[in-house]
């Protein structure tokens, strides 16, 4: 995993190295200012390059805002925001730390007006992974929090999920916009799926579950609602399974729909025909005869398995939030800030992982 390690240089210096070098020792490749001197490049021009480049920025911020290029810089930011604002626009994941306000820092590496810095902190606070006194303070939670990192996973929502979901007020003809869109369920482990504000029907659900199930590779099914709140999680095949135990006409539809489809590539030319086969099951037609899955289905009636509990990041350091997550019972930690969702940790992942730092450090 390659590593961008960006702060303001003078007054951090001796963090820089401690970090860079604890980095270095647990195997991830560092890219730091300090490597720029033989470059031809403008240096805040380098620092953008390279950050769009890397896997991960790592920012750590005290009380300097830092250097203010002039060239070509019209909001006037610092090196240290640009290269921020760098990984934003790149959707690379981002792990910020700031000094505590309670550390004893020295008056000489703080910026006689404090202004821009403490702009930038209050925006930073958002995304904070942690506060940090000291070199080998800030060390311990940045290997925490790259620890973390590696065992989340992002659950994602598909074309195929929201075009089966339409469907529902467009009529069956709009089926046809699944084409070339259901390949997407052989990539994507974990499928993102909205509930509300417009209702799910039970047989449309079902289908989505029994589609991924078919294709193999969708791992959780990840139910959230319309602020992207979240609602629970599951197997596709446990939850196309609680269907059918509560509905059992959903498997007999689905088998019947699959002798007028029986291979993947005519899934998606057949798939407008499914309504009819509903119809026929239910002997009338399906916005009539369907039930609606609402969350409280999802959390409470149809007794899906538990496989992800909340854990609130905010506020939270990455030794100690690292120590909530292995504390869990579910098999994923979901991570949530200002109540949405963030990621879903893999806590067997994330125990492999302390494991071997801990052999390692021995």
């Amino acid at each position: 995993m390659k590593i961008y390690l960006s702060s303001t240089f003078l007054d951090l210096k001796d963090f820089r190295q401690r970090v860079g070098a604890a980095l270095r020792k647990a195997g991830y490749h560092v890219v730091m200012m300090e490597e720029y001197v033989a470059r031809d490049e403008l240096v805040e021009t380098a620092c953008q390059g390279d950050v769009a480049g890397c896997d991960v920025y790592l920012g750590f911020f005290a009380w300097r805002y830092g250097y203010i290029p002039e060239d070509d810089n019209p909001q006037s930011k610092s090196v240290t925001e640009l290269e921020f604002c760098a990984a934003e626009k790149n959707s690379i994941p981002c792990l910020v730390f700031l000094v505590s306000e309670a550390a004893d820092w020295p008056p000489e590496r703080c910026d006689a007006d404090p202004a821009r810095i403490l702009a930038l902190r209050t925006r930073l606070k958002k995304r904070c992974a942690a506060y940090f006194e000291n070199p080998s303070d800030l060390a311990v939670e940045v290997l925490a929090s790259l620890r973390v990192l590696e065992s989340t996973r992002r659950s994602r929502q598909l074309d195929a999920v929201q075009a089966i979901h339409e469907a529902q007020a467009f009529g069956p003809s709009y089926m046809a916009n699944i084409q070339g869109k259901l390949e997407a369920l052989k990539d994507e482990p974990y499928i993102e799926i909205q509930i509300g504000p417009i209702p799910w029907w039970n047989t449309r659900l079902h289908l989505i579950a029994a589609l991924a199930e078919e294709y193999g590779k969708s791992r959780e099914f990840v139910f959230v609602d319309a602020a992207r709140r979240f609602v629970a999680m599951a197997p596709p095949s446990a939850l196309r399974l609680r269907l059918e135990a509560r509905w059992p006409f959903l498997a007999t539809t689905y088998a019947a729909f699959r002798t007028e489809a029986p291979t993947l590539p005519s899934l998606e030319t057949e798939l407008w025909r499914y309504p009819m086969h509903v119809s026929a099951q239910l002997g009338r037609e399906e916005q009539s005869g369907v039930d609606l899955i609402t969350d409280w289905e999802l959390q409470y009636g149809l007794a899906l398995p538990r496989d992800g509990e909340i854990v609130d990041v905010a506020g939270k350091g990455q030794v100690f939030l690292t120590r909530e997550i292995l504390g869990r019972s579910t098999p994923f930690a979901v991570l949530v800030r200002d109540s949405q969702l963030e990621g879903l940790v893999d806590r067997e992942v994330l125990a492999r992982k302390v494991a071997d730092q801990a052999l390692a450090d021995y």
